[in-house]
């Protein structure tokens, strides 16, 4: 019996076949390589003779991507609804050293542009950290080599060790994971450690992840991130808060020697010294320019007082000569009343009369007959009746 399908069915049948395949990984030139929306890639891989049309979210893109460039692409193929065969794509890498090359620059272009490599940004660590986080591999030659130095320059430092592989398609979502453990989950830390020994450039991919560089970068606590050797270079370095050549520089980074410390005691102490000579320099120059001010001062204000007492003097002078003048007329005039007092007058033989109402008698007229007068002498008085008045 003929089995007859839908178009749909057909469709779904061959997706369950090709799904049987499993994740397929294809190699291939990138042509046609677009974003959509910030949300979906699209991208076409050839060789000489076929294409492959391939989609992608812009999430599982954690590289950077043009035309040109030699990729793996690991997926799925699809049949879709409308037709035409896709390659889902879950994971891309470049291939070959040159497109590795180019996708690091690529991508070390974009986040400088953003400024995740910028001086500014960078903080600095603890002089004396206490507490540290250290993720890398405890099979790594790293991990041992990042302990040995720490050991030996400085001891009673608390290492929280955070396992993670450093290699391979999960490296990079463990490094993440690991980041935000150390960031949200251990306190009063003081640094966190990122190292690994060294290798190809496709070794070292998971450090040129572009969320392992984010995250790095954004990390709450100061970072130090020491990849293999002093030629190898990765995005996360860059991204890092300081950068060590290797992992036992970071170590050397991190913590300083007894001998280091100890030199710079030293130097401090003469620093400090120095600086207190010359401040109290500074405060004798000081002291001796507000005593000279002083001195000047003191001297103007003497000078100032004695011209005041001078004109105090003058005046002091000007009105002793005009109170004894005035008092040589005070006495002038004296003398002037005495001589015109009535005593006087008295004293030459005159007397002065009154009538009963005790008004002075100046003319005989005035008087009257039968009034009785008193009359004024020097040593006395004497009472009278008018008898008689005429002129």
């Amino acid at each position: 019996m003929e089995i007859v399908l839908s178009v749909s069915q057909c469709v779904e049948a061959i997706n369950i076949a090709l799904d049987s395949l499993g994740d397929l990984t294809v190699e291939g030139e990138v042509s046609g390589f677009n974003v959509i929306h910030n949300k979906w890639v699209t991208f076409d891989i050839k060789d000489d003779t076929s294409v492959l049309k391939c989609f992608m979210t812009v999430w599982s893109l954690r590289v950077a991507v043009e035309d040109g460039m030699l990729v793996r692409v690991t997926g799925k193929p699809n049949l879709r609804a409308k037709g035409f065969l896709s390659f889902v794509v879950q994971s891309v890498k470049p291939s070959g050293e040159g497109s590795l090359k180019r996708a690091f620059e690529l991508l070390r272009q974009k986040l400088a542009q953003e400024g995740l490599f910028a001086p500014e940004r960078k903080r600095i660590l603890p002089r004396f950290p206490q507490h540290i986080a250290l993720i890398t591999s405890k099979e790594a030659a790293a991990y041992a080599d990042f302990l040995k130095v720490l050991r030996v320059r400085q001891g009673g430092l608390t290492i929280s060790f955070i396992h993670t592989q450093v290699q391979g398609d999960d490296a990079p979502r463990q490094i993440i994971a690991a980041l935000e453990t150390a960031n949200t989950e251990l306190e009063n830390l003081d640094a966190i450690i990122l190292v690994r020994g060294g290798g190809s450039l496709e070794d070292l991919m998971a450090f040129n992840d572009e969320h392992v560089v984010r995250a790095v970068a954004g990390s709450r606590t100061p970072t130090i991130v020491g990849i293999g050797h002093e030629r190898d270079v990765s995005l996360a370095e860059l991204a890092a808060d300081i950068r060590a050549s290797t992992p036992s520089n970071a170590a050397e980074l991190l913590v300083r020697t007894r001998e280091e410390i100890l030199l710079d005691i030293s130097r401090m102490r003469l620093a400090l010294t120095s600086s207190l000579a010359q401040r109290i320099a500074n405060s004798q120059a000081n002291i001796k320019t507000f005593i000279h001010a002083m001195s000047n001062r003191l001297h103007q204000a003497t000078s100032n007082t004695s011209q005041l007492l001078e004109r105090i003097r003058s005046v002091s002078m000007r009105i002793k000569g005009n109170i004894s003048a005035s008092q040589q007329k005070i006495d002038g005039m004296k003398r002037v009343l005495v001589a015109l007092s009535p005593e006087r007058v008295l004293a030459r033989g005159f007397s002065i009369t009154r009538n009963s109402s005790g008004a002075v008698l100046k003319h005989a007229k005035d008087a009257t007959i039968g009034e009785e007068l008193t009359t004024t002498l020097l040593d006395g008085a004497v009472s009278s009746v008018v008898q008689k008045t005429g002129a």
